[in-house]
């Protein structure tokens, strides 16, 4: 990727028309059931850094199944999730997986002003199947706006699931997928990410 272009544009990829069945696309359907059947979330604004950082939780047992999926297939997922969260509420953002990174494209209020924000972040798989992203990169306009205030103001103005956090000391931001769960009792962690091979693997675990 190269340094300040790539973080200015958000680039849309179409998904091709596939008009066989086949394993990625059932795969692809059973992640986005198991999203979309769990109802609404409990969104949570956290307004000051927290004391201690939360435990690393782990799901039991062995995961169901395995779907592996395509950057352009998990974008699509992200970007559904978002449109449904995020229409009651008046900052939107954006989450992409690009090439080699992960990109959130926000907007700050500074000075008085709202200014557009792409952070560009580096994406770590945990021992558990969380995921942590670091920051790597921040391009907001000719503005020398250090990353810690931007993700400090995330951490307090953005809607945010419960199972998000942010903490702009270490500036990074920890998906806790291992307290993500549906309504219907369907967990989600990550398993692999392979950026370069464009494969994103995760683990799903049935309810009993």
């Amino acid at each position: 990727m190269q340094e300040g272009k790539q973080t200015k544009k958000i680039r849309t990829t179409k998904l091709p028309q596939r008009k066989h069945h086949n394993p990625w696309r059932w795969a692809f359907l059973i992640l986005l059931g198991i999203i979309l059947g769990s109802g609404i979330f409990i969104s949570a604004r956290v307004f000051s850094t927290p004391t201690n950082a939360p435990k690393a939780s782990k799901v039991e047992g062995a995961p169901s199944l395995t779907v592996s999926l395509t950057r352009q297939q998990v974008n699509q997922l992200t970007q559904h999730y978002l449109n449904q969260y995020l229409k009651d509420s008046k900052i939107k953002y954006q989450f992409r997986v690009e090439e080699n990174s992960v990109l959130l494209v926000g907007t700050v209020k500074f000075l008085g002003s709202s200014i557009q924000f792409n952070l560009v972040m580096n994406a770590y798989v945990q021992n558990n199947g969380d995921v942590q992203l670091r920051a790597k990169q921040l391009a907001i306009g000719a503005l020398n706006v250090p990353v810690n205030f931007v993700m400090g103001y995330i951490r307090s103005a953005y809607k945010l699931p419960a199972w998000i956090t942010v903490n702009s000391k270490d500036e990074s931001i920890m998906l806790h997928l291992t307290r993500f769960k549906t309504t219907t009792g369907f967990q989600i962690t990550a398993k692999r990410l392979d950026f370069a091979g464009n494969q994103f693997v995760f683990n799903v675990y049935l309810p009993d």
